[in-house]
């Protein structure tokens, strides 16, 4: 009984710390710096491909650079990235890019440029999934407002019902956020004996896995949070 105490008591403190502090904050890896490390990776393979991840989304603290296998021989559609050194690995998904392929507005003049389009028909509310998308090469009249990274369009609504073989632009699409920011989040911390609450207010939108800072309105600090579920939030420890 006094061991568990002591466990309720060291969590509180824990907890207590993590909102207090913001610079106790993991340095955990982010879907940005793996896509940076596997683009170069890609890169001195040869291989025209893209990391299908979240920037934002939280992965474990590694003190090394990152390892990139495939899943399977011979196949690049998923990627097995393992941190060697803190023994972590995750599978995510690739998707083929085109050395084509440039935002509007860029002084590259191509007849044709490579952007992301519908498959197949899609209905306003609709949630957009892989299955949905493709490249396909666009004039340049045609491209302003396109999307050149099917990762920035995966999860997002459409606002309208939209014919197959249309360009996804951004006037399209809504986004479907775990929480938005100034939302009220619920922080929540603990384990099997205690479980601890706090309110804090959303600083950045974010889907569940990412990573985005929050305010507490008690102390008014800052940290930073994963998103575990609707508007719920848990803090981010090295522990």
């Amino acid at each position: 009984m006094i061991l568990s105490f002591a466990k309720n008591v060291s969590l509180l403190f824990i907890f207590n710390i993590l909102v207090s502090f913001p610079t106790l904050a993991s340095d955990r890896v982010t879907g940005a710096q793996i896509k940076e490390q596997a683009a170069k990776y890609f890169s001195e393979q040869g291989l025209n491909l893209n990391l299908l991840v979240s920037d934002k989304r939280a992965f474990f603290h590694c003190s090394a650079p990152l390892n990139f296998d495939q899943r399977h021989a011979r196949d690049w559609s998923t990627i097995l990235v393992r941190c060697n050194h803190e023994n972590w690995g995750v599978y995510i998904r690739t998707v083929t890019s085109s050395s084509k392929i440039v935002s509007s507005g860029s002084a590259i003049d191509n007849s044709s440029l490579k952007v992301v389009v519908l498959t197949k028909n899609i209905s306003k509310g609709q949630i957009i999934s892989e299955e949905y998308l493709r490249f396909e090469g666009r004039s340049v009249g045609q491209i302003h407002g396109a999307y050149n990274h099917i990762s920035d369009v995966l999860g997002r609504k459409v606002k309208n019902n939209i014919a197959a073989g249309t360009i996804l632009k951004a006037r399209h699409l809504d986004n479907v956020y775990s929480v938005n920011k100034n939302d009220g989040v619920l922080v929540v911390a603990g384990n099997k004996a205690i479980t601890i609450t706090t309110s804090a207010i959303a600083l950045e939108n974010g889907q569940v896995g990412d990573m985005i800072p929050v305010k507490n309105l008690k102390s008014e600090k800052i940290f930073k949070v994963i998103i575990t579920g609707k508007k719920k939030v848990a803090p981010i420890t090295n522990m």
